[in-house]
Protein backbone atom coordinates (compact mmCIF):
# COMPACT_ATOMS: atom_id res chain seq x y z
CA UNK A 1 0.00 0.00 0.00
CA UNK A 2 2.87 2.36 0.86
CA UNK A 3 4.41 1.69 -2.56
CA UNK A 4 1.06 2.45 -4.21
CA UNK A 5 0.94 5.81 -2.41
CA UNK A 6 4.45 6.66 -3.60
CA UNK A 7 3.51 5.77 -7.17
CA UNK A 8 0.40 7.93 -6.87
CA UNK A 9 2.33 11.07 -5.95
CA UNK A 10 5.62 10.20 -7.70
CA UNK A 11 4.69 7.99 -10.64
CA UNK A 12 7.41 6.07 -12.50
CA UNK A 13 8.10 7.45 -15.94
CA UNK A 14 9.65 6.00 -19.08
CA UNK A 15 13.43 6.57 -19.05
CA UNK A 16 13.33 7.36 -22.74
CA UNK A 17 10.24 9.51 -23.40
CA UNK A 18 9.23 10.50 -19.81
CA UNK A 19 5.59 9.39 -20.14
CA UNK A 20 4.04 7.82 -17.04
CA UNK A 21 4.43 4.06 -17.00
CA UNK A 22 1.33 1.92 -16.71
CA UNK A 23 0.97 -1.42 -14.93
CA UNK A 24 3.50 -4.09 -15.98
CA UNK A 25 5.74 -1.57 -17.75
CA UNK A 26 9.27 -1.44 -16.38
CA UNK A 27 11.56 1.57 -17.01
CA UNK A 28 10.69 1.72 -20.72
CA UNK A 29 7.10 2.16 -21.94
CA UNK A 30 5.58 -0.27 -24.42
CA UNK A 31 5.64 2.32 -27.19
CA UNK A 32 9.36 3.05 -26.78
CA UNK A 33 10.17 -0.64 -26.36
CA UNK A 34 8.51 -1.37 -29.71
CA UNK A 35 10.43 1.48 -31.37
CA UNK A 36 13.89 0.54 -30.11
CA UNK A 37 16.28 0.19 -33.09
CA UNK A 38 17.81 -3.26 -32.58
CA UNK A 39 20.90 -3.98 -34.70
CA UNK A 40 20.62 -7.80 -34.91
CA UNK A 41 24.40 -7.78 -35.31
CA UNK A 42 24.64 -11.04 -33.35
CA UNK A 43 23.11 -12.81 -36.36
CA UNK A 44 26.10 -12.05 -38.61
CA UNK A 45 29.76 -12.91 -38.08
CA UNK A 46 30.80 -10.03 -40.37
CA UNK A 47 28.76 -7.17 -38.97
CA UNK A 48 29.39 -3.43 -38.54
CA UNK A 49 30.78 -3.84 -35.04
CA UNK A 50 33.36 -6.38 -36.22
CA UNK A 51 34.34 -3.98 -38.99
CA UNK A 52 35.49 -1.40 -36.42
CA UNK A 53 38.35 -3.70 -35.39
CA UNK A 54 39.29 -5.21 -38.74
CA UNK A 55 43.05 -5.00 -39.28
CA UNK A 56 43.59 -3.41 -35.85
CA UNK A 57 43.21 -6.18 -33.29
CA UNK A 58 42.07 -9.78 -33.50
CA UNK A 59 38.53 -10.11 -32.17
CA UNK A 60 36.64 -13.41 -32.10
CA UNK A 61 33.24 -11.71 -32.39
CA UNK A 62 31.57 -8.38 -31.67
CA UNK A 63 28.00 -7.18 -31.47
CA UNK A 64 25.90 -4.27 -30.19
CA UNK A 65 22.30 -4.31 -29.01
CA UNK A 66 20.89 -1.02 -30.34
CA UNK A 67 21.65 1.69 -32.89
CA UNK A 68 22.52 5.04 -31.33
CA UNK A 69 21.53 8.33 -32.97
CA UNK A 70 21.74 11.80 -31.48
CA UNK A 71 18.54 12.82 -29.66
CA UNK A 72 16.96 9.42 -30.35
CA UNK A 73 15.37 6.93 -27.95
CA UNK A 74 18.67 5.19 -27.24
CA UNK A 75 20.45 8.52 -26.72
CA UNK A 76 17.85 9.45 -24.12
CA UNK A 77 18.22 6.13 -22.32
CA UNK A 78 22.01 6.27 -22.18
CA UNK A 79 21.98 9.91 -21.08
CA UNK A 80 19.74 8.93 -18.17
CA UNK A 81 22.07 6.03 -17.41
CA UNK A 82 25.29 8.03 -17.39
CA UNK A 83 24.29 11.44 -16.08
CA UNK A 84 20.98 11.19 -14.19
CA UNK A 85 21.88 8.48 -11.69
CA UNK A 86 19.77 5.83 -13.43
CA UNK A 87 22.23 2.93 -13.09
CA UNK A 88 19.40 0.37 -13.26
CA UNK A 89 18.99 1.07 -16.99
CA UNK A 90 22.25 -0.76 -17.61
CA UNK A 91 20.91 -3.91 -15.96
CA UNK A 92 17.58 -3.65 -17.79
CA UNK A 93 19.26 -3.40 -21.20
CA UNK A 94 21.71 -6.13 -20.25
CA UNK A 95 18.86 -8.48 -19.37
CA UNK A 96 17.17 -7.65 -22.66
CA UNK A 97 20.38 -8.39 -24.57
CA UNK A 98 21.03 -11.67 -22.76
CA UNK A 99 17.56 -12.93 -23.65
CA UNK A 100 18.03 -11.91 -27.30
CA UNK A 101 21.38 -13.70 -27.50
CA UNK A 102 19.97 -16.82 -25.85
CA UNK A 103 21.65 -19.59 -23.88
CA UNK A 104 23.29 -21.25 -26.89
CA UNK A 105 25.20 -18.22 -28.14
CA UNK A 106 28.98 -18.51 -28.52
CA UNK A 107 29.26 -15.48 -26.22
CA UNK A 108 28.17 -17.79 -23.42
CA UNK A 109 31.47 -19.69 -23.74
CA UNK A 110 33.42 -16.76 -22.27
CA UNK A 111 35.39 -17.44 -19.11
CA UNK A 112 35.30 -13.87 -17.79
CA UNK A 113 33.24 -10.72 -18.30
CA UNK A 114 35.45 -7.61 -18.43
CA UNK A 115 33.58 -4.29 -18.12
CA UNK A 116 35.65 -1.47 -19.62
CA UNK A 117 36.96 0.14 -16.42
CA UNK A 118 36.53 3.74 -15.31
CA UNK A 119 39.24 5.73 -13.62
CA UNK A 120 38.69 5.72 -9.84
CA UNK A 121 38.25 9.52 -9.82
CA UNK A 122 35.42 9.45 -12.35
CA UNK A 123 33.81 6.44 -10.68
CA UNK A 124 33.81 8.31 -7.37
CA UNK A 125 32.17 11.33 -9.02
CA UNK A 126 29.45 9.29 -10.76
CA UNK A 127 29.10 6.67 -8.05
CA UNK A 128 29.04 3.72 -10.46
CA UNK A 129 30.37 2.40 -13.74
CA UNK A 130 27.57 2.55 -16.31
CA UNK A 131 28.64 -0.86 -17.65
CA UNK A 132 28.33 -2.67 -14.31
CA UNK A 133 24.60 -3.40 -14.57
CA UNK A 134 25.12 -4.74 -18.09
CA UNK A 135 27.84 -7.06 -16.78
CA UNK A 136 25.73 -8.20 -13.84
CA UNK A 137 22.79 -9.07 -16.09
CA UNK A 138 25.00 -11.17 -18.39
CA UNK A 139 26.74 -12.79 -15.43
CA UNK A 140 23.42 -13.85 -13.96
CA UNK A 141 22.02 -15.14 -17.25
CA UNK A 142 25.10 -16.96 -18.53
CA UNK A 143 26.71 -17.82 -15.18
CA UNK A 144 30.01 -16.16 -16.16
CA UNK A 145 32.09 -14.40 -13.47
CA UNK A 146 32.86 -10.68 -13.70
CA UNK A 147 36.52 -9.72 -13.40
CA UNK A 148 37.18 -6.10 -12.39
CA UNK A 149 40.85 -6.53 -11.43
CA UNK A 150 42.52 -7.85 -14.59
CA UNK A 151 42.11 -4.53 -16.43
CA UNK A 152 42.24 -1.13 -14.73
CA UNK A 153 42.26 2.45 -15.96
CA UNK A 154 45.24 4.35 -14.62
CA UNK A 155 44.81 7.73 -16.32
CA UNK A 156 41.70 9.88 -16.22
CA UNK A 157 40.48 11.18 -19.59
CA UNK A 158 37.96 13.85 -20.59
CA UNK A 159 34.40 12.84 -21.44
CA UNK A 160 33.81 11.93 -25.09
CA UNK A 161 30.12 12.93 -25.02
CA UNK A 162 30.43 16.39 -26.59
CA UNK A 163 33.19 15.47 -29.07
CA UNK A 164 32.58 14.95 -32.76
CA UNK A 165 33.40 11.67 -34.48
CA UNK A 166 36.62 13.16 -35.90
CA UNK A 167 37.65 14.52 -32.50
CA UNK A 168 37.14 11.09 -30.95
CA UNK A 169 39.35 9.49 -33.60
CA UNK A 170 42.11 12.00 -32.89
CA UNK A 171 41.78 11.77 -29.10
CA UNK A 172 44.59 10.26 -27.08
CA UNK A 173 43.82 6.59 -26.31
CA UNK A 174 42.73 5.90 -22.76
CA UNK A 175 45.50 4.51 -20.59
CA UNK A 176 44.80 1.07 -19.13
CA UNK A 177 46.87 -1.41 -17.18
CA UNK A 178 46.79 -5.20 -17.45
CA UNK A 179 47.62 -7.30 -14.41
CA UNK A 180 47.58 -10.90 -15.64
CA UNK A 181 48.52 -14.13 -13.89
CA UNK A 182 49.14 -17.66 -15.23
CA UNK A 183 45.53 -18.56 -14.40
CA UNK A 184 44.31 -16.32 -17.26
CA UNK A 185 46.22 -18.25 -19.94
CA UNK A 186 43.95 -19.72 -22.62
CA UNK A 187 40.83 -17.89 -21.42
CA UNK A 188 38.02 -16.30 -23.43
CA UNK A 189 37.36 -12.70 -22.35
CA UNK A 190 34.08 -10.93 -23.09
CA UNK A 191 34.79 -7.19 -23.10
CA UNK A 192 31.78 -4.96 -22.35
CA UNK A 193 31.06 -1.27 -22.98
CA UNK A 194 28.07 1.02 -23.33
CA UNK A 195 28.60 2.65 -26.76
CA UNK A 196 30.75 1.64 -29.71
CA UNK A 197 31.68 4.75 -31.70
CA UNK A 198 35.25 4.78 -33.02
CA UNK A 199 36.16 1.64 -31.10
CA UNK A 200 39.45 3.14 -29.89
CA UNK A 201 38.89 2.42 -26.19
CA UNK A 202 37.80 -1.15 -26.82
CA UNK A 203 40.69 -1.61 -29.24
CA UNK A 204 43.15 -0.47 -26.57
CA UNK A 205 41.66 -2.86 -24.00
CA UNK A 206 41.52 -5.76 -26.45
CA UNK A 207 45.16 -5.29 -27.46
CA UNK A 208 46.15 -5.73 -23.82
CA UNK A 209 43.97 -8.80 -23.32
CA UNK A 210 45.26 -10.60 -26.42
CA UNK A 211 48.78 -10.35 -24.99
CA UNK A 212 47.75 -13.10 -22.58
CA UNK A 213 48.94 -16.42 -24.09
CA UNK A 214 46.27 -18.32 -26.07
CA UNK A 215 43.58 -15.85 -25.05
CA UNK A 216 40.48 -14.92 -27.06
CA UNK A 217 38.52 -11.66 -26.92
CA UNK A 218 34.89 -11.00 -27.83
CA UNK A 219 33.02 -7.70 -27.48
CA UNK A 220 29.46 -6.76 -26.56
CA UNK A 221 28.10 -3.21 -26.32
CA UNK A 222 24.71 -1.75 -25.54
CA UNK A 223 24.73 0.65 -28.49
CA UNK A 224 26.40 1.25 -31.85
CA UNK A 225 26.82 4.74 -33.30
CA UNK A 226 25.78 4.75 -36.94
Amino acid sequence: MFKDLINLFFPETCKSCSTILIQNEDMVCTRCRAALPFTDQHLSATNEAMGKFYGKVKIAQASCLLYYTKHGLVSNLLHQLKYNNQAQISYKLGTMYAEILGKNTSYATADYLIPVPMHKKKRKQRGYNQVDGFAEALAQYFQIPIDRTLLTKIESTASQTTKSFQERIQAKPAIFHLQPSPSYTGKHFLLLDDILTTGSTLETCAKLLVQIPDSKVSILCLAYTK
